[in-house]
């Protein structure tokens, strides 16, 4: 497995979250030895009004809405479940067997509601960027405020899903708002490479990653 960024950003906006740096980008912060995290890559942008959180292919039962109400708990903003999709045929590479990221991202955007609105999409399957290794866990397209979690590398117990999923979404959804990489294990902002390092983050920000975002 490769030990390249599992956790990305389309279109090279956002660090590169699986390496000890900070990818190609040039407004990206510099690491600083004296803080736990890399805080925000760039201007913080405000809370969405509202997320809308759906699942493209069959997803078990309760996922979709044990995502909503994390980011609810977490950020304080509203979300509702968006339409039932089925899996993104246009997306899929037969070659790989993979989901291409930034396809199914262009979809959800057009879903958004209105401008101050985001949007979360799970997909039942394994995601791929072209020059990212062998696969990412989750992509984002800040600009558009769109978000997208593959739930396949995050499988096992129901609960276990669900949790794993929830905090995941943090993750994307953080990179949306503009954070960076987090260099605390048990931020949901540090990056995660399979569903081990999931499970020692927790369902929240650190104390300077919600700093960055305006939270108390």
């Amino acid at each position: 497995m490769s030990r390249k960024a599992t956790e990305a950003s389309s279109n090279g906006r956002t660090a590169d979250f699986g390496s000890a740096h900070e990818g190609s980008n040039p407004s990206a912060s510099a690491i600083s030895s004296r803080v736990a995290n890399v805080a925000a890559e760039v201007r913080p942008r405000a809370l969405p009004a509202q997320v809308m959180v759906l699942g493209l292919g069959p997803l078990p039962p309760r996922l979709v809405g044990e995502v909503g109400e994390g980011l609810k708990q977490a950020l304080g903003i509203g979300w509702r479940p968006g339409p039932v999709l089925d899996r993104p045929a246009y997306a899929f590479n037969e070659g790989r067997g993979q989901y291409h990221a930034p396809a199914i991202l262009r979809r959800l955007a057009a879903l958004k509601d209105g401008p101050s609105g985001a949007v979360l999409g799970l997909v039942d399957g394994d995601l791929f960027l072209p020059d990212d290794g062998d696969y990412v866990i989750g992509d984002v397209d800040r600009g558009a405020a769109a978000a997208l979690v593959g739930v396949a590398r995050l499988g096992g117990e129901p609960a276990a899903l669900r949790r794993r999923a929830r905090v995941e979404a943090l993750h994307v959804l953080g990179q949306v708002l503009g954070l960076s990489g987090c260099l605390d294990y048990r931020c949901a902002m540090f990056a995660s490479r399979d569903a081990a390092d999931v499970d020692r983050k927790s369902a929240g920000y650190c104390v300077h990653c919600r700093a960055a975002l305006g939270l108390p």
